[in-house]
């Protein structure tokens, strides 16, 4: 073979709350992987008749080595770092309360690609990505005021049942940021001197996602839920972000970012939707029980921002809207004939006789059944003989 290649990583992956006293009660997932690749040829690019060790033991200063590894070394590297599902697991018992360290999990990861060869400079790609997730779920009891009334009567039924929800059955906020950023800076093979001689080329992206979402049965009759989702950019101008050879750019794009990140950056869409259901307690009152009825409620929003052209005026907004309403009742006529004595014992007695026709058809069936089973073992018999 022409070249060398050398390859080695590590991995590691441990819980970094186990460091600390137990009462600390912290999880903190620690993964960190590291990975290189050379390849080397065994002779000089440059001078294909000289080894390149030898190429290399010839130069005297350490730059000059430097410099001809650059255009004859390829490598790559690559860093990860993650933090995954870090939380303090302290909560109230019993009864959760929103302020509970238990109720915030975050996460945070950072991956890096650096690679330099013949004819690149170097490679940079980059990503951070850094969240939080907060859920609060109470299993707090509905406050039922009139629930130890002493009265039987059918008619206060529908007071007993009375009840408020001082807490949501859920309560969840996400959010998460995600920036890339991408640098290559190529060679020019004439100008091997200058190694900035050909112009950066670079790409970014920097997003911020929130996503929010509320479930509350109010009473236990009247269910209420709603979500909603953010998509933002972060806005920062279109420039190297690289503080060693743009200082002056950089100090402007984290200006920009700063102030971008202040008002919750640019919104790019925004979606929600809202359900609510509602369960008419009139069956409850003993004159209409045999009516129940139910409504539900269902609406949509979605915000879509238009395309900007170059010359900064843009298509128009895209908003779309949707909302359904259903109301349904039903009568139990079977229920209502029962408030009449007369009509409750000719129901009776019609379903009496309902049930024992359905009785004698299926003893007839069985019947018949077995009948047929006779025939056909017979008929199988006589075949046989």
């Amino acid at each position: 073979s022409d070249e060398d290649s050398y390859r080695y990583s590590v991995t590691t992956n441990f819980d970094l709350g186990k460091v600390l006293p137990e009462k600390a009660k912290l999880t903190m997932p620690l993964y960190y992987s590291y990975n290189k690749e050379v390849v080397k040829p065994k002779y000089n690019p440059l001078d294909t008749d000289m080894r390149l060790r030898d190429a290399l033991d010839a130069l005297q200063t350490d730059e000059e080595k430097d410099s001809l590894k650059s255009l004859t070394v390829t490598s790559e590297v690559q860093k990860n770092l993650s933090l995954s599902g870090v939380r303090f697991n302290v909560a109230t018992a019993n009864h959760p309360m929103p302020y509970d360290p238990a109720n915030f999990t975050f996460n945070y990861s950072h991956q890096r690609t650096h690679a330099e060869g013949v004819t690149t400079v170097y490679e940079e790609n980059k990503q951070w990505r850094g969240g939080m997730n907060y859920s609060w779920t109470p299993n707090w009891k509905n406050w039922e005021p009139f629930k130890n009334l002493k009265s039987k009567s059918k008619w206060l039924q529908i007071v007993k049942d009375q009840n408020l929800a001082f807490a949501p059955q859920s309560l969840t906020f996400n959010t998460d940021i995600t920036r890339t950023y991408y640098e290559l800076q190529e060679r020019d093979i004439d100008d091997i001197e200058n190694p900035q001689s050909l112009p950066l080329n670079f790409a970014q992206t920097f997003l911020w996602n929130r996503e929010f979402s509320l479930k509350w049965d109010i009473f236990k009759a009247l269910h209420f839920s709603f979500q909603s989702g953010t998509n933002a950019e972060v806005e920062e101008p279109y420039t190297p972000v690289n503080k060693d050879l743009y200082a002056d750019a950089y100090s402007a794009w984290k200006d920009s970012v700063k102030t971008s990140l202040r008002h919750f950056g640019r919104p790019l869409s925004y979606n929600q939707s809202t359900q609510l259901s509602y369960k008419l307690p009139i069956n409850r009152i003993p004159l209409f029980d045999w009516v129940t009825a139910d409504a539900s409620y269902n609406a949509t929003y979605s915000w879509l921002r238009g395309t900007e052209q170059e010359d900064g005026s843009t298509l128009g907004n895209t908003i779309n809207t949707q909302r359904t309403v259903n109301v349904n009742g039903k009568f139990s006529m079977e229920t209502l004939y029962n408030h009449s004595t007369f009509l409750k014992e000719a129901n009776k007695r019609f379903s009496a006789s309902k049930a024992k026709s359905e009785s004698k058809k299926k003893v007839d069936a069985r019947k018949k059944e077995k009948e047929d089973k006779k025939k056909a073992e017979e008929k199988a018999r006589q075949d046989r003989e």
